[in-house]
C-alpha cells in the first residue's frame, strides 16, 4: 500500500539523484491533447485541495514525443500542506500496457525541486520505480503537470488511464471518478502515434480513438441519447457502449457513420458509467448522476391519525424519513416497496407542515425531498 511517509523517507530517497527540471513560475502553456481531447476529465473540486485537484488529464505527441499531462483546478499545482515533516504533492498517471500496470509520477516538494520517475503500479498505490524521467510544473488559470513517458514504441495502446494524487500524507484525488485510491473509473485509450499520423500505404484503417457524450445527470429515470465518434472517422465501425450500474452491466450495440459519429439512446434508472469500445479501443468512462424525486400525499383522519403515501422515481429501493419542519430527527420511518410507492400510518401526529426525504440504497440515486404536506 502506497503511503507518502513511506515514499518521503525511502522509494523517493532514490529520486536523490534523478534528473529534475525546476517548477517553472512563468504562464506557460502545457503541450495540448491529440484532436484537442483530453482522454480523462473529472469533476471540479472533488479533491479537497485545489492544488492536487486534477480536472483533466491527457496524452500529447505535440512536443515529439510522448508527455503525459495533468490539470488541477488551482493556478499552480504545489503542495498545500506545510505542517508535515516533509510537505510535497504527488501526482501519478497510471495506464495499462499489454496487461502490465504502469505509471509515470511526479513529486513536487513544498520550496523544492520537482523529481519524476516511471515504473509499475499495484492498485491501491503500490509503486515500483523503474528509473527517472523528466518533466515540468507550469502555471496557468488551471496548472498543469507534464511528465516524459519513456519506453513507449509508436502503435502501443495505452488503456485504463487514471491519475491519483496525495498532498502530504492525504489522498487527494482519483481521476476520473471519486476521492478514493480504488475507484475503477478509467479514462480513454490511446494508441501512441496515432495523433494527426495517416496509415501507411495499403495498410489497414483501424480506430485509435473513441469520444464519448452523455448528459451529466438526469432527474428520475430518463432515456437519454449518447454520442460519440471513433477516429479515423470512417463508416461502419462496430461500436459497443457498456452502461454499468449497481455492479450490472447492459450492452447496446451501434454503427458508426460516414463521419466516424454514432449515438444510441440508453435508459438510466440509476446512477450509471458509460463507456464506448470499438475495435478493442476504449472510450473515457462517464458517470450519469440520477437525481431522484419524491412525491407525498397526506389524508387526515377524525380521529387524529394520518395516512401519507408516496411515491419516489427512479423506483429504486432505498429509507423514507417523515420530517417536521425544522427537525434534524425524523419523527416515521419506512421503506419504499419495489413499485417505488411507500406508505406511512401515524396514529397520534403533531400538528405542522412536514416533508419526506428519500435516501436510495447503496448511493444508486442521490437523495431527494418531498413536496410540504400538513398535518392538521
Amino acid at each position: 500500500m502506497f503511503r507518502f511517509r513511506a515514499l518521503a523517507a525511502g522509494a523517493f530517497t532514490a529520486l536523490a539523484a534523478f534528473t529534475v527540471l525546476p517548477v517553472t513560475t512563468a504562464v506557460a502553456a502545457p503541450p495540448a491533447p491529440c484532436n484537442n481531447a483530453p482522454q480523462i476529465t473529472d469533476a471540479n473540486g472533488d479533491g479537497h485541495h485545489g492544488a492536487t485537484d486534477v480536472v483533466a488529464a491527457w496524452w500529447s505527441e505535440a512536443n515529439g514525443r510522448l508527455q503525459a499531462v495533468a490539470q488541477v483546478r488551482a493556478a499552480t499545482p504545489l503542495a498545500e500542506h506545510n505542517d508535515v515533516a516533509d510537505p510535497a504533492a504527488v501526482f501519478a498517471v497510471v495506464y495499462v500496457v499489454a496487461g502490465e500496470t504502469r505509471y509515470v509520477r511526479a513529486r513536487l516538494p513544498l520550496g523544492g525541486t520537482p523529481t519524476y520517475d516511471y515504473g509499475t503500479y499495484t492498485a491501491p498505490g503500490g509503486f515500483t520505480s523503474a528509473g527517472a524521467t523528466t518533466g515540468v510544473v507550469e502555471s496557468g488559470a488551471n496548472g498543469t503537470v507534464t511528465i516524459d513517458v519513456p519506453a513507449v514504441a509508436a502503435g502501443t495502446v495505452l488503456s485504463r488511464p487514471f491519475v491519483v494524487t496525495w498532498d502530504g500524507p492525504d489522498f487527494v484525488d482519483h481521476a476520473p471518478g471519486g476521492v478514493t485510491e480504488a475507484d475503477p473509473a478509467v479514462g480513454a485509450d490511446y494508441v501512441v502515434g496515432s495523433c494527426n499520423a495517416a496509415p501507411p500505404p495499403g495498410a489497414a484503417v483501424k480506430t485509435t480513438s473513441v469520444q464519448l457524450k452523455a448528459p451529466k445527470s438526469v432527474k428520475g429515470r430518463k432515456t437519454v441519447t449518447v454520442t460519440g465518434k471513433v477516429l479515423p472517422a470512417r463508416a461502419g465501425v462496430p461500436v459497443t457502449i457498456t452502461r454499468t450500474a449497481n455492479k450490472k452491466q447492459a450492452d447496446t450495440r451501434v454503427t458508426s457513420a460516414a463521419d466516424g459519429s454514432f449515438s444510441a439512446r440508453i435508459a438510466i434508472a440509476e446512477t450509471s458509467d458509460l463507456r464506448a469500445v470499438a475495435e478493442t479501443i476504449g472510450s473515457p468512462e462517464l458517470t450519469v448522476t440520477a437525481r431522484s424525486t419524491v412525491q407525498i400525499k397526506v389524508r387526515n383522519h377524525k380521529d387524529g391519525s394520518a395516512t401519507v403515501t408516496g411515491t419516489v422515481d427512479p423506483k429504486l429501493p432505498g429509507r423514507i424519513q417523515w420530517l417536521r419542519s425544522n427537525a434534524v430527527t425524523p419523527s416515521a420511518r419506512t421503506t419504499t416497496r419495489s413499485n417505488g410507492s411507500f406508505t406511512l400510518r401515524l396514529k397520534k401526529p403533531k400538528r405542522g407542515r412536514y416533508q419526506v426525504v428519500f435516501i436510495p440504497s447503496s448511493e444508486r440515486a442521490e437523495r431527494s425531498v418531498s413536496n410540504t404536506g400538513v398535518i392538521r
